[in-house]
């Protein structure tokens, strides 16, 4: 399954992940943004269903990362389902700025009487978020002539703000009213994700005034991904976490020097955080799950030490379903092997815990506690390394 991938976004000028269209769709569905009726294809069969699912006419999109599908001919209209087949044949073959799709969004066409622009972004001179509604749509940001921009300095909308300045553009009321209907969820999820841009172009208006998003964008700071793995599972997978849902753990590669590792997405979630604001920096989500088994344990250990951007090992398990003394002996067998390598902190708690701290007291392991003593100890260890 093609996901969304890790990609630098020039505009941004930093490390990204963008997702594909169908996924950003996904997401505005899911707060209430309109979305024409789609189906995602791979084959001709795909197609055929899609046809009858959605009738005709129909529009094939190519579902890749690089902009400019429009001008490239990776997006085009069938009125007949032999014509969408054949679209999808050559679509399907077609790179577009050097990257050749694996899917094919197909999309139930939608009457409009007007492409319009809506946009939240960051602007990081200003620190702030900027909305930009344009009354021109399907067309380059940069060549977008009258617009309205709007700073967002507490990243809420305004919603009468922004239907008064879409009217002053030259946007009926109707129009206005449902454009800022639109800005408010946008702002909404932008904040809720954590992200850099959400982008619609063109967001289309109907007959009847009410506004549709053709198609969507989302890009996301990689640095936030560790608080949203919802958003960071969309990802093409790379070998380890590909490896890693063999055994029925999650895994997420992030950006920093210190593998966490918990048992339960609360938990490293609320680990992560703390690293984070101790001045850590993740370097992977890892949740072994409830009632992680010992082999388990030692899979998720083999799997980090062929992590080289990892440094060091937060582990934070608390034992319910979860045995305590099966994760201290799946420790001890990973240094036996020589799985870890450098500084391990842990704290583990709960059922068992007292015999878990007996299989390991010799061991180059650092026990704890409290969790935020593990946290200060293993990022001064990491430092001294590097």
């Amino acid at each position: 399954m093609n996901l969304a991938l890790t990609v630098k976004y020039p505009v941004l000028g930093i490390d990204c992940m963008r997702l594909y269209e169908y996924q950003a769709k996904q997401l505005f569905s899911s707060h209430g943004i309109v979305v024409p009726g789609s189906v995602l294809v791979r084959s001709q069969n795909d197609v055929k269903e899609a046809v009858n699912k959605l009738g005709l006419p129909v529009i094939l999109k190519s579902q890749v990362l690089a902009g400019g599908r429009g001008k490239a001919g990776a997006i085009r209209k069938a009125d007949s389902a032999p014509e969408a087949l054949t679209i999808f044949s050559e679509l399907i073959e077609k790179p577009v700025q050097g990257e050749k799709p694996s899917a094919i969004l197909v999309e139930e066409f939608r009457e409009h009487v007007r492409e319009t622009y809506l946009s939240i972004s960051l602007n990081r001179s200003e620190h702030c978020f900027v909305l930009l509604v344009s009354g021109e749509g399907g067309v380059d940001v940069e060549a977008i002539g009258r617009k309205a921009t709007f700073s967002l300095p507490d990243s809420v909308v305004d919603k009468k703000s922004v239907s008064k300045e879409t009217m002053r553009i030259g946007l009926d009321e109707d129009s206005a009213n449902s454009i800022a209907n639109i800005a408010v969820k946008m702002g909404e999820l932008s904040a809720k994700i954590e992200a850099e841009l959400v982008e619609i172009n063109p967001l289309a208006i109907t007959a009847d005034g009410n506004a549709i998003a053709l198609d969507a964008k989302i890009i996301v700071d990689d640095n936030a991904l560790f608080r949203h793995p919802e958003i960071a599972s969309l990802r093409m997978p790379s070998n380890l976490e590909a490896e890693s849902q063999k055994y029925g753990f999650n895994f997420v590669e992030l950006d920093g020097n210190i593998a966490v590792i918990g048992n339960g997405a609360g938990l490293v979630l609320s680990t992560l955080d703390m690293l984070v604001e101790n001045g850590g920096r993740p370097a992977c989500f890892l949740d072994l799950g409830g009632g992680a088994t010992e082999d388990v344990v030692f899979a998720a250990l083999r799997v980090v030490s062929r992590f080289d951007k990892a440094k060091g090992i937060l582990l934070n398990v608390f034992g319910g379903i979860t045995r305590t003394p099966d994760v201290a002996k799946a420790i001890k067998d990973a240094f036996f092997n020589g799985l870890i390598r450098g500084p391990f902190h842990a704290r583990i708690l709960g059922v068992g815990e007292e015999d878990a701290f007996a299989i390991l007291q010799n061991l180059p392991v650092f026990l704890h506690r409290n969790i935020d003593e593990a946290i200060q100890k293993l990022i001064a260890d990491v430092q001294r390394i590097q």
